[in-house]
C-alpha cells in the first residue's frame, strides 16, 4: 500500500502552506496507515490475495486464509470470516464493524452431522452493515446494501437493500453511477492521495461507470 501511496500521492507546491499542512497530516496518521498495512500484510503472508488500496481495520479468519480474495479499494471494520470455502469480495466494497461471513454449517438430517461448506461472494460496491451474518453459499449482488444486523441466508441480487431475520428485500438502492473510493475516506490513506481519487487503473469500478438504473421498489 504505501508504495502506491507514495506512487499516487498529492503534490501540493513546495513549501506551500498545502504541502505544510499534507505533510503533517501523513506524518500523524503514519502509525495508523503502517497498522493497516500489516493487517494486510498478515494475511497475504498466509495466502490471502489482496489488492494494494484496500484498508482493513482488523480480521480474524478461521479456515483457510488462501481462500481469501478481497478486491481494490475495500474498507473492512472489525470483521470475522470462516474461509473453508472460497470467500470472493470484488472492489468498492465496505464492510463495517461486527459483520461475520461463515462458509461452513452442519447437515441437520446427517446422523453422524456432516459438515456442509460453500463459498459466498460480495460484489462490487456493496454495502455490509454493522453486525449483519452472511451465510454460507450466499452471494450479494453489485451495488446492494444489507443492513445493520441483517442475517443473510439467501442470495441478494444486484442495488437490493434487505435487512431483518432472515433478511428480505426492504427496498432498491436508487443510483445510476458509482464515484466514490470507500478506502480513501481513511485519514491515513486521505492524507496521501486524498478524498475519491480518480485512480481508473486501480480501481475501474469506481470511476464513471455507469450502471442501469434499478427499479424502485415500494415497500
Amino acid at each position: 500500500m504505501i508504495t502506491f501511496l507514495l506512487r499516487h500521492r498529492l503534490r501540493p507546491a513546495l513549501f506551500s502552506h498545502e504541502w505544510l499542512r499534507t505533510w503533517a497530516k501523513r506524518v500523524w496518521t503514519l502509525p495508523s496507515l503502517l497498522g493497516y498495512c500489516l493487517q494486510s500484510l498478515r494475511w497475504r503472508m498466509k495466502g490471502a490475495q489482496i489488492r494494494p488500496l484496500t484498508v482493513i481495520s482488523k480480521l480474524t479468519v478461521q479456515g483457510n486464509a488462501a481462500n481469501l480474495f478481497i478486491g481494490d479499494c475495500c474498507c473492512l471494520g472489525v470483521t470475522r470470516m470462516q474461509t473453508h470455502a472460497p470467500v470472493r469480495i470484488g472492489d468498492c466494497v465496505v464492510i463495517n464493524d461486527g459483520v461475520k461471513i461463515i462458509t461452513g454449517s452442519h447437515d441437520i438430517h446427517s446422523p453422524t452431522y456432516d459438515h456442509v461448506f460453500a463459498p459466498v461472494v460480495v460484489e462490487d460496491h456493496a454495502w455490509i452493515a454493522t453486525d449483519a451474518l452472511i451465510l454460507k453459499g450466499v452471494t450479494i449482488g453489485r451495488g446492494a446494501v444489507v443492513a445493520a444486523g441483517a442475517v443473510v441466508v439467501k442470495n441478494v441480487r444486484p442495488f437490493a437493500v434487505v435487512g431483518g431475520n432472515p433478511a428480505k428485500e426492504i427496498g432498491t438502492r436508487d443510483i445510476e453511477r458509482f464515484d466514490y473510493i470507500p478506502s480513501s475516506w481513511f485519514a491515513p490513506v486521505m492524507a496521501w492521495i486524498g478524498r475519491n481519487p480518480r485512480l481508473r487503473h486501480a480501481a475501474p469500478a469506481a470511476a464513471d461507470v455507469e450502471s442501469p438504473r434499478p427499479t424502485q421498489v415500494t415497500v
